[in-house]
């Protein structure tokens, strides 16, 4: 039942969903294969109905889920419990750091730096990021913002030499590239294939972009 009741999740059938927890409620506290649970399988597949119906009820929070979702008060509890939980690694390989700025969780992400988050940590897995990047890909200038006031190296680069400014060119944030531009980001640093953020930004037909940076590279 415990996989029937994970396609459910992401195929983001409600119905399915609900009948399942009925009929079994310590499915809220079941793993997949990959050793996610039930409400990160649910924001990992965009299923944020389903998401916010396990919420509903009942589904217990780790502290990477609580992340994800902003539950303050939730995630401080279980900090407060393991001070060393702010710096831990899920088993995917993120910190709660990477998780809240991903997710555009800005007042936890301020809250995880003050309790001795790492603003530079990398994560364990093949991307090899830090939280900046995880801010910069997940569209979150709060997050961005917050994290370069605590010291977050601007210019630092992920597997594949990217950096935060080349993910706010490809998504054609031109506010966050200023934000990280005005922080110290280098605008020609180049990635392993030799595109730097102008690049990206040609590429995917961003011209907001593309003046931003076309200003600064002079």
């Amino acid at each position: 039942m415990s996989q029937q009741f994970f396609d459910a999740i992401r195929a983001g059938d409600r119905g399915a969903v609900e009948t399942l927890v009925s009929a079994d409620p310590g499915l809220l506290a079941a793993k997949d294969e990959k050793g996610l649970g039930p409400y990160t399988a649910a924001k990992y597949s965009g299923r944020n109905e389903i998401a916010a119906l396990l919420l509903e009820r009942g589904v217990e929070l780790d502290v990477f889920a609580a992340c994800i979702a902003g539950a303050l008060e939730r995630a401080a509890e279980l900090i407060g419990r393991e001070p060393e939980l702010v710096k831990a690694y899920s088993h995917d390989g993120w910190t709660p750091l990477h998780l809240a700025c991903f997710f555009a969780q800005p007042s936890l992400v301020e809250t995880l730096i003050e309790q001795g988050a790492d603003v530079n940590a990398r994560s364990r897995n093949a991307m090899k990021n830090t939280p900046l990047h995880a801010a910069a890909a997940g569209r979150n200038r709060d997050a961005v913002r917050v994290l370069l006031e605590h010291g977050a190296d601007v210019n630092s680069q992920q597997e594949g030499g990217w950096t935060a400014l080349h993910a706010a060119s490809q998504n054609g944030d031109a506010e966050m590239a200023r934000l990280l531009i005005a922080a110290g980001a280098d605008v020609q640093m180049r990635a392993s294939n030799q595109q730097n953020a102008l690049d990206l930004a040609l590429t995917k037909g961003h011209p907001a972009v593309v003046e931003v940076l076309e200003a600064y590279a002079q």
